[in-house]
């Protein structure tokens, strides 16, 4: 097989596909309620660990399902940087229309659980 830098470009994308589940999509705002400055958004799932994106600065955010992958997953906001539980300030999953917003003033991390892991 010949490898051009489109083949190997294809290559990585299926296997990054294999192994990167997007549970949720993220829209991180400056103020409580989802309702002032969009910051920027996050995808991904449980395999992303514990992630500190937008902390400090944001207080909100739109947590959107990315399909029926997210089933078995949550969201929780922590006051920690390092996704202390004993810190949770909220935790919760996009509703039956597919987002919620989530008000976690004051975070310093959150982390996508998967509910069904021993883990």
């Amino acid at each position: 097989m010949h490898f051009t830098p489109r083949t190997a470009l294809l290559a990585l994308t299926a296997t990054s596909f294999a192994t990167f589940t997007s549970a949720y999509k993220l829209t991180f705002y400056r103020s409580e309620g989802c309702r002032s400055e969009n910051l920027g958004e996050w995808i991904g799932g449980p395999n992303q660990g514990c992630r500190n994106d937008f902390a400090g600065v944001a207080s909100s955010a739109i947590v959107g399902s990315t399909g029926d992958v997210d089933i078995p997953f949550m969201i929780t906001f922590f006051t920690s940087n390092d996704c202390n539980p004993d810190t949770e300030i909220v935790h919760g999953e996009p509703d039956e229309d597919g987002s919620a917003c989530m008000t976690a003033q004051g975070y310093g991390s959150f982390v996508v659980w998967d509910l069904y892991s021993d883990e």
